[in-house]
């Protein structure tokens, strides 16, 4: 990200076109300088970080608690019996 970074602020640093900064920093597609500048101007700079790819690692799993409710929930008084789901979710750029 930090390369992005720079190359955007040169070019606007120095008032230059795509090509020109494209062939000054050896960046063979035009676009993909088009497309950091715009993501720049947006997020600035946590829209330059490229988003994490493939299949996400299913990680160390917690730990798994004993059915001792056996999907009965019903209680005889209030607060006998507590249960909770927790559901695990991205955000975005975590």
């Amino acid at each position: 990200p930090i390369f992005k970074q720079k190359v955007i602020e040169y070019k606007w640093l120095h008032h230059l076109s795509l090509n020109q900064t494209a062939a000054k920093f050896s960046i063979p597609n035009t676009g993909t300088i088009s497309t950091w500048e715009k993501l720049y101007s947006s997020y600035g700079f946590s829209g330059l970080v490229s988003k994490k790819r493939g299949r996400p690692s299913r990680g160390q799993e917690g730990k798994i608690a004993k059915n001792i409710l056996n999907r009965n929930f019903k209680a005889e008084k209030p607060n006998e019996k507590w249960a909770t789901d927790v559901t695990e979710f991205a955000l975005y750029n975590e």
